[in-house]
């Protein structure tokens, strides 16, 4: 999906969306909502079981912020075919960078919160669609909101 993504990264974000789902009283083979603009894709999410006390050894928002990366990157490839080049630095106005299908470049920024309803995505997505805008570089720009308690995935195009 995302051959430049480290191995060890790509377990550590797949082990947290693991305990962020679970935590939020999800298994595996959970139902994810999902909206790229005004489409609406059905999704299904699978992830190895962490052991029972993986909760308490992590950071709570660090395991959402990780959690809501792991889903968005899983759903923009799936979604659009976009493959990670890399992560963003601070500054860049978005926490990726990927291509799309021809190589263009693409800024993604993404957002996870544990509870939300859908006044709180919309607030949410509205600040970072504003956000990865100020990017000057990119030819395409995204935010994405991950909703962990729904599980849900929002994407709307700057």
């Amino acid at each position: 999906m995302h051959p430049l993504l480290p191995t060890s990264t790509a377990i550590e974000y797949g082990h947290r969306a693991a305990v962020g789902l679970e935590r939020n009283g999800h298994t595996p083979g959970a139902a994810l909502a999902t909206r790229f603009d005004l489409e609406e894709v059905e999704a299904l999410l699978h992830w190895l079981s962490p052991h029972p006390g993986a909760v308490d050894q992590l950071d709570k928002n660090r395991v959402t912020e990780d959690a809501a990366e792991a889903i968005a990157l899983a759903f923009v490839h799936v979604a659009r075919g976009w493959v990670a080049r890399r992560r963003a630095q601070r500054g860049e106005s978005a926490d990726w960078w990927f291509h799309d299908s021809e190589a263009r470049p693409v800024a993604l920024e993404v957002s996870g919160i544990d509870k939300g309803d859908a006044g709180v995505v919309a607030d949410r997505l509205r600040t970072k669609v504003k956000q990865v805008q100020q990017g000057k570089t990119a030819n395409q720009r995204a935010a994405c909101v991950v909703v962990l308690s729904a599980p849900a995935a929002t994407v709307a195009t700057a």
